[in-house]
């Protein structure tokens, strides 16, 4: 086994365990469902944090021959995997039978009242994302993807400090397109660093 292959399981595990407790989440929102107000930007919250660890898991492969790993590296790298499952966390309520045993829950509230801390942790997983590679030797931080991960570290970032949901609205449309735009054009085959040539 390779050092890249070595280290990668720590990687694997520690994103496999954010999107069990996000799969949890779900499934425990949905066995009571009946007391739950749901909020179609939570939802949305909620599926970009499972497509951004599935990417983050996909995208590492690139890094497979091109770092000469050191411990500091890796713990480095571990920063981005960690902050998910942080975030993950945030955004699914873990400790809310007792409030729905009451009456509702409902998850505006939530969504506006953790706003601020999900999206402080994940504009700080984009900006570690954004330098993740300059830090690890593999390219410059002056590439055209800085770009688009700018774009995005601006939108969770204004999500961070403004309740407007007309701001959210847009911010998670930006986002969803960003993201989506990353895994067709720039990351589709696994190993992809940049837009195609």
């Amino acid at each position: 086994m390779d050092t890249f292959n070595y280290l990668s399981v720590m990687i694997s595990i520690i994103l496999g365990v954010g999107l069990t407790q996000l799969f949890a989440g779900i499934g425990n929102l949905l066995q009571v469902r009946h007391r739950v107000k749901q909020y179609w930007l939570h939802g949305l919250w909620v599926l970009i944090l499972i497509v951004a660890h599935v990417h983050l898991w996909w995208s590492f492969w690139a890094l497979r021959e091109s770092v000469a790993w050191t411990y500091p590296l890796f713990m480095y790298v571990l920063i981005g995997p960690a902050g998910l499952v942080i975030a993950g966390h945030l955004i699914i309520p873990g400790e809310f039978y007792e409030e729905v045993a009451e009456g509702r829950f409902d998850l505006r509230h939530h969504y506006y009242n953790t706003s601020r801390l999900f999206f402080g942790i994940f504009a700080g997983i984009v900006a570690w994302a954004m330098l993740l590679e300059p830090v690890l030797g593999v390219r410059s931080l002056f590439v055209g993807f800085r770009v688009w991960q700018a774009l995005g570290l601006a939108m969770v970032s204004l999500c961070a400090v403004s309740k407007s949901r007309l701001l959210h609205t847009i911010a998670v449309l930006v986002t969803i397109g960003l993201l989506a735009g990353v895994m067709f054009l720039v990351r589709f085959r696994a190993g992809a660093f940049d837009f195609p040539k």
